[in-house]
């Protein structure tokens, strides 16, 4: 036995999960959206020597991987100086506690109540990428700390100069002391700003997806930050948000309080240990693939693959 599994066990195990990994990355999709159906309905028939997972167990292992997923890749995007610390702060400020209270407020839902939020998110995240993709997106790797993004210069432009009062864009690339170029330009954030970033937060929480593709699309389509920036800065979002959310689910199995009625949650770390070196190697071969596909054709495909796995989570938490 290797970690509980036997060879071949563990052979596909590792095999199936390089190709979630593969196609999470290539069709720029969060890690946790095949990972926790898979955790929950696949590998505990598929492979022998797999836990039986709550859905609640599975965002939380789904949380862990992706966290190791964006490490190296926001530690990139922070070399290739595309993260603005000035932006991620001022989302981080609303994305982080309601974050954490997500992770809290999973313990008060059901499975099959966790499982119909994250089916239903699914279905709406897919009408969002279609209003705001229809025209044409530009690719990148989500997997890796992108998203699919769209540009659309004349109004990134209109709407920067009008939000910020500043006819450049000046990113802040240290996290302490002046931009380098130049004295820092404004990021407010409105009422509806506030409730965007904070839902992102809570979806993060809860259920481990969404926050990717809202904070992207947020920056770039509403807030028209230049594309380089809004992708690294939005990995940097994700990332410490759903840390915040892995912290957060730690500290609450560790203290155990009276007030959580919920099933115990525990987090398998063996199979975390086994999935970390994999959604590299994952997120390496897809970020390769994903910028050889027809942009056209990832769209598509994405836009079929949300609502279909979101309907088949919601089917298997109706009918179980």
């Amino acid at each position: 036995m290797i970690l509980g599994f036997s060879p071949a066990d563990l052979a596909l195990f590792i095999a199936i999960s390089l190709a979630i990994c593969i196609t999470v990355c290539t069709l720029a999709m969060e890690a946790s959206v095949l990972f926790v159906p898979a955790f929950v309905f696949l590998f505990p028939h598929l492979t022998g020597g797999f836990p039986e997972l709550t859905p609640n167990e599975a965002i939380g292992l789904a949380i862990t991987v992706e966290f190791f997923g964006y490490t190296s890749s926001v530690t990139g995007y922070w070399l290739r100086r595309q993260v603005d610390f000035r932006i991620a702060g001022n989302l981080l400020a609303f994305t982080l506690p309601l974050a954490i209270a997500g992770r809290l407020a999973s313990y008060f839902v059901p499975s099959q109540g966790l499982l119909i939020v994250f089916g239903l998110l699914l279905l709406g995240l897919a009408a969002i990428l279609y209003r705001a993709y229809r025209s044409g997106p530009k690719h990148t790797c989500l997997l890796c700390g992108d998203s699919i993004t769209k540009i659309r210069q004349e109004k990134a432009a209109a709407l920067a100069q009008a939000a910020r009062g500043s006819p450049a864009y000046r990113p802040r690339r240290r996290l302490f002391g002046r931009g380098e170029r130049g004295p820092e330009t404004r990021f407010p954030l409105n009422r509806l700003d506030r409730a965007i970033a904070g839902s992102a937060g809570a979806f993060a929480g809860l259920v481990g997806i969404a926050i990717g593709e809202i904070s992207n699309t947020f920056l770039t389509v509403r807030k028209g930050i230049p594309i380089k920036i809004s992708t690294g800065t939005s990995a940097l979002v994700l990332h410490v948000t759903i840390l915040a959310a892995l912290l957060a689910n730690l500290a609450i199995l560790k203290a155990g309080p009276s007030f959580v009625h919920a099933e115990e949650i525990a987090i398998p770390w063996r199979i975390a240990a086994i999935l970390a070196p994999v959604v590299v190697a994952g997120g390496q071969i897809g970020s390769f693939l994903n910028h050889r596909l027809n942009e056209r054709t990832l769209l598509r495909t994405l836009l079929a693959a949300y609502p279909t796995i979101g309907l088949f989570v919601l089917v298997r938490a109706l009918w179980p």
